[in-house]
């Protein structure tokens, strides 16, 4: 069943004016790492990875209908690919405890100039009351 569904758009030009404090304070270290290791690639590469990441950050807390607050950390929701390419989320600190040990989380990503997007779903076995 279907817990929660979060949708974000944001913008690259706008987030790849953030400066070095601020990546730091959003951004989990292994994005920060991923992000330095763009550093030979074009400005717009490194520009859209920050963007995607950042949408996917705020379609998590969309999902899970709180938005950023004391259990919802961005620094703790970090995205990462498997072998394949393909995004997945992994949480830690307080953004992990608070998550439902249930809940599976499906996330996709896409950018096209200005903006990119991500769409995160949150997937029980379980109703949780809901119809």
């Amino acid at each position: 069943m279907i817990c929660g569904i979060g949708i974000d758009a944001a913008s690259i030009e706008r987030t790849g004016r953030l400066d070095e404090h601020a990546v730091n304070r959003i951004f989990h270290p292994d994005e920060v790492a991923r992000y330095k290791e763009l550093a030979s690639a074009a400005k717009g590469v490194r520009d859209q990875f920050l963007a995607s990441r950042f949408a996917v950050k705020e379609a998590y807390a969309k999902a899970r209908g709180l938005g950023f607050c004391d259990v919802i950390v961005p620094n703790e929701i970090c995205t990462c690919e498997d072998k394949l390419g393909k995004p997945f989320i992994k949480l830690v600190g307080k953004t992990l405890e608070h998550h439902p040990k249930d809940q599976n989380i499906f996330v996709s990503i896409t950018h096209q100039e200005p903006l990119a997007l991500a769409v995160v779903i949150l997937e029980s076995e379980e109703n949780h009351g809901q119809k």
